[in-house]
C-alpha cells in the first residue's frame, strides 16, 4: 500500500501532458488486482490525508494540518507540522508529553463492508499498540501487534489506527475483513502484521 508508486512526469506548457512514467503499469495493474482481489482492504480517507500532509513541503514557520473523524466520529484537526515557539497542545508523530503516540491495531468480528468514511472497526473486540519494523536494505516495513484473547473468538476484521500523543486522538488508517475469519483461540498469543513495501 504504502511503497507501490509510479512516478509522472509532466510538461505543463503549452497544454499539459505526461511526458514519462516509471512503473504506471505495474501500479494500474496492482490497483486494479487490489480492487479485484482485496475487495473489502481499504485504507481511509484519514490515511491518505494524513500522507499528503507528512510528504507536501511547508515552509519554514508554516503550520500543515488535516482533519481526521475519531473513533468517536468527533472531527479533529491534526497537525503535521507546526511551528514550535513554546505552543502546547499540538502534537503529530512526536508529542510524547502527556500520551503514548504511534500505531495501534485492532481487531474485531464486524462484518460491515468497509468504506472510505470508516472511523473504527465495526465490532471491535480489542485495540493494543503496535511494534514496527525494519531491516535496511529490506523491501517492507513492518507494523505488528500481540494479542491473547481469554476466549476463542473469530475473527472477521483487523484495523490499522494512529494516535497522537497529545490530546489522546485515535483515527482509523486501514479496515480490512477477513474471509474466511480467523479463530484466535483462548489464552494463545496471536500476531496481526501489516507488511508495507517500500
Amino acid at each position: 500500500m504504502v511503497g507501490m508508486r509510479m512516478i509522472e512526469i509532466w510538461r505543463l506548457k503549452p497544454v499539459p501532458r505526461k511526458v514519462a512514467s516509471v512503473g504506471e503499469e505495474l501500479f494500474e495493474e496492482y490497483l486494479r488486482k487490489k480492487q479485484e482481489l482485496c475487495p473489502y482492504d481499504l485504507g481511509t480517507d484519514w490515511f491518505g490525508r494524513m500522507m499528503v500532509a507528512f510528504f507536501k513541503n511547508d515552509a519554514v514557520g508554516a503550520k500543515s494540518s488535516f482533519n481526521v473523524a475519531d473513533t468517536s466520529n468527533t472531527t479533529r484537526t491534526i497537525y503535521a507540522k507546526y511551528p514550535y515557539s513554546g505552543v502546547t497542545g499540538v502534537g503529530f508523530l512526536g508529542n510524547t508529553s502527556v500520551a503514548d503516540c504511534g500505531a495501534y491495531i485492532g481487531i474485531g468480528t464486524g462484518t460491515t463492508t468497509p468504506t472510505k468514511q470508516d472511523y473504527k472497526l465495526a465490532n471491535e473486540v480489542t485495540r493494543v499498540p503496535a511494534n514496527a519494523s525494519y531491516t535496511d536494505g529490506g523491501s517492507a516495513v513492518s507494523v505488528s501487534a500481540t494479542f491473547t484473547l481469554s476466549s476463542d473468538t473469530s475473527i472477521t476484521e483487523v484495523g490499522l489506527y494512529y494516535k497522537e500523543g497529545y490530546n489522546g486522538w485515535i483515527w482509523l488508517l486501514d479496515r480490512t475483513l477477513l474471509s474466511p475469519p480467523v479463530t484466535f483461540p483462548a489464552n494463545t498469543p496471536m500476531v496481526v502484521v501489516y507488511n508495507f513495501a517500500i
